[in-house]
C-alpha cells in the first residue's frame, strides 16, 4: 500500500538530528526524500564510525533517503540545487543562521518561485532576540533550557538528545499541517522549531506559574545568584528548593526502586494508584487512605519512601512486579537499551526491524513509530551511503551526463564507489 506522502518530493539540508530525523519520518510516509550532504557528508556519519563514512548516528535517522554530495559553492552546482528546492514540495532545513540566504536556498528565495513551498527550519534559539544567531545542539539546549538533570552532585547530560527527537517530532507534525493547509489554501508557508521551544514542551508539567501559589520561585532565584559563591554545594541548593517548594513529591509511588537482585519502576501517578500500591504491600499512609495532608508533608513523604525502600529490598524484582501487576499498577522492571533489541514486546509490536545496508550488511533499527492501519509507514531502504544517488538526482535536476562527470572529475560533487 502507498504512504500517506507518497508522491511527494523533500529536498534536505539537514545536518546532526532534528531534520534530518524528520526527513526520515517523511521518507517512511513514502516521500522523495534527497538528501543534500556536503562532499565529506553529514557530520553524523562520523559519530560511532562503523567503518569511513558509516556511523550509528547516521543509519538511524536517513533510511529511506537519496543522497547526494556536493559542493555548493561550484554555482553549477547551486544552480541544480536550487532547482531542485524550487521544485520541491517541502523543503527542510538547519543551516547556520545566514547561510540559507546568502545561497539563495531561504524561504523567501524559494517561495517566490514556487509559492506552494512547504519550508520548515529548523532553529536552536528561535529566529528573534538575543540569542537568535547564537548556534546550539541539544546538550546547550538542555543547560539553557533547565531539562538538564540536577543530582546532588551537579546537572548531568541527558546522554539521549530528547530535544532534538522532540524538535524532530514537531517539524514532522508542522509540515503534515502545512500540507492539510495547502489543501485547502493552495499556499504554502514556513514555520520554524525551535530546540528551545521544543524543551520547554518537554518540561510542560513544569514551566507553569500560578501567582498565588508560586510566590517562591523569587526568592529562590535571588538564593541561587549567592549560593555558590557562599560555599553551597549542589546537594544544599537542593534540598534548600525542595523546603522551599509548598507541594511536596510523593516518591514512594512514582520512580526507580531496588529489589533484592535489580530495579524496577512503578508509576503510581493517581490516588487510585496509589491506594492499590499501599494495599498490595500493606502499609499504612492516612496521606492516600484519609486524604490528610500531614503537617509536615516533606518529612512525611520521605518517612513514607523510606519504608517502602526498605520493603522492596526484601525480594526480587519480580515478585514485586507480579504483585503489582496483579494490583492493576503501572510497573515494569528495568532494562538497559542493549536488552530492548531482544525484547519479545518490541519485536511482537514491530517497534524494531531489519534491514539491509550497502556496505554495512544487516543492522537492526527502530522501526516506523506510527501504525496506519490504510496507509502504512514503511522504511523502504537502509540509509543511503554518501553520494549514492548524486548522478541520478542532478540530472533530474537538468544536468546533463556529461556535465555531472565534468564535476566529479573537478571534484564538486562525490559519487559513491562501491
Amino acid at each position: 500500500m502507498s504512504g500517506p506522502f507518497e508522491g511527494l518530493r523533500v529536498v534536505e539540508f539537514g545536518r546532526f538530528i532534528a531534520v534530518p530525523m524528520c526527513g526520515q519520518l517523511l521518507a517512511d510516509g513514502g516521500a522523495d526524500v534527497i538528501k543534500v550532504e556536503a562532499l565529506h557528508g553529514d557530520q553524523t556519519r562520523y559519530n560511532g564510525p562503523l567503518i569511513p563514512g558509516e556511523g550509528r548516528q547516521y543509519i538511524n535517522k536517513n533510511r529511506g533517503k537519496r543522497s547526494i554530495a556536493v559542493d555548493l559553492r561550484n554555482e553549477r552546482v547551486l544552480d541544480a540545487v536550487r532547482t531542485l528546492a524550487t521544485g520541491a514540495d517541502i523543503v527542510t532545513a538547519n543551516f547556520r543562521p545566514g547561510i540559507a540566504a546568502s545561497l539563495g536556498l531561504d524561504y523567501e528565495t524559494l517561495s517566490r518561485v514556487n509559492p506552494r513551498l512547504i519550508y520548515a527550519e529548523n532553529t536552536a534559539f528561535g529566529t528573534k532576540g538575543p540569542m537568535a544567531d547564537a548556534p546550539g545542539l541539544d546538550a546547550v539546549v538542555q543547560a539553557y533550557s533547565g531539562l538538564a538533570h540536577f543530582g546532588e552532585l551537579g546537572p548531568e547530560l541527558l546522554i539521549n538528545p530528547i530535544i532534538d527527537y522532540q524538535a524532530a517530532l514537531l517539524l514532522a507534525w508542522g509540515v503534515s499541517t502545512a500540507l492539510y493547509e495547502r489543501e485547502r489554501s493552495g499556499h504554502g508557508q514556513k514555520l520554524d522549531v525551535a530546540l528551545l521551544q521544543a524543551a520547554l514542551l518537554l518540561q510542560n508539567n513544569h514551566i507553569n506559574e500560578v501567582d498565588g501559589v508560586d510566590s517562591w520561585r523569587g526568592e529562590f532565584i535571588g538564593h541561587l545568584k549567592t549560593a555558590f559563591v557562599e560555599g553551597e554545594t549542589w546537594a544544599d541548593v537542593l534540598e534548600h528548593r525542595r523546603l522551599m517548594v509548598p507541594h511536596a513529591f510523593p516518591r514512594a509511588y512514582y520512580g526507580f526502586f531496588s529489589a533484592k537482585d535489580g530495579m524496577f519502576a512503578v508509576a503510581a501517578g493517581s490516588k487510585e494508584l496509589q491506594h492499590r500500591v499501599v494495599g498490595a504491600l500493606g502499609i499504612k499512609d492516612g496521606w492516600v487512605t484519609d486524604d490528610a495532608m500531614p503537617d509536615d508533608a516533606h518529612a512525611h513523604f520521605e518517612a513514607t519512601y523510606e519504608q517502602v525502600v526498605a520493603i522492596y529490598a526484601t525480594e526480587p524484582a519480580q515478585h514485586w512486579i507480579d504483585l503489582m501487576r496483579a494490583a492493576g499498577v503501572p510497573v515494569a522492571p528495568l532494562q538497559r537499551h542493549e536488552e530492548l533489541l531482544d525484547d519479545e514486546q518490541a519485536w511482537a509490536n514491530d517497534f524494531l526491524l531489519r534491514q539491509e545496508h550497502d556496505l554495512l550488511g544487516a543492522i537492526t533499527v527502530v522501526a516506523p513509530p506510527v501504525k496506519f492501519s490504510q496507509t502504512p509507514l514503511q522504511a523502504e531502504s537502509a540509509s543511503p551511503t554518501l553520494g549514492r544517488h548524486t548522478r541520478e538526482v542532478l540530472v533530474e535536476a537538468g544536468l546533463r551526463e556529461s556535465e555531472v562527470d565534468t564535476l566529479r572529475d573537478t571534484g564538486a560533487i562525490t559519487e559513491f564507489d562501491r
